[in-house]
């Protein structure tokens, strides 16, 4: 709903804005134009991001700056989120308009699942189809509710991960 406003108004800040001029000296006319057209975080991400900042493509600059994916540079792979050691809750919502859901996969495996299978079995990615992009807000009037389900996930998460943890231990003492 507001993500249209949002990426005219970054839009025309990387344009007008104070980060105009800069933007103008390092992008041709053709690029420039396009920047101009863009009505979507991903085209902000696409015509001003990556080509400013020297990217390969949107999936090299969103590979590049996720905690997540897991990627190869010169034949080696650097691990984000295969070495974790300890349990991690990534929760996502599919129509963030500022960080799509691709940010959270590596560029190689673009399915969700395969993301789990990356790593040592600590990651949990939860998407879900909706949310935005801060608190997941319930209801009419989201101030009342606050970030409740947010907060319900993740202390959920924390609780289930003590419970299992209590009873392996109380396992090995036996």
């Amino acid at each position: 709903l507001w993500q249209p406003m949002l990426a005219v108004a970054l839009r025309d800040d990387f344009v007008t804005g104070k980060l105009g001029e800069k933007y103008r000296s390092r992008l041709s006319r053709t690029q420039m134009k396009e920047l101009m057209r863009a009505t979507h975080i991903t085209h902000l991400d696409e015509h001003a991001i990556v080509t400013y900042n020297g990217f390969d493509d949107l999936n090299h600059y969103y590979r590049e700056m996720s905690a997540m994916g897991d990627y190869y540079d010169n034949d080696r792979k650097n691990s984000r989120i295969a070495d974790v050691s300890i349990p991690m809750l990534v929760v996502h919502a599919l129509d963030d308009p500022l960080i799509t859901w691709k940010a959270v996969i590596n560029e190689d495996d673009r399915h969700p699942n395969q993301i789990i299978k990356t790593g040592k079995g600590n990651v949990l990615l939860l998407l879900t189809k909706a949310g935005g992009h801060v608190g997941w807000p319930l209801g009419r009037i989201p101030s009342e509710h606050k970030w409740e389900w947010m907060s319900t996930v993740v202390q959920s998460f924390a609780q289930s991960y003590t419970l299992a943890t209590d009873k392996n231990k109380k396992k090995r003492k036996r």
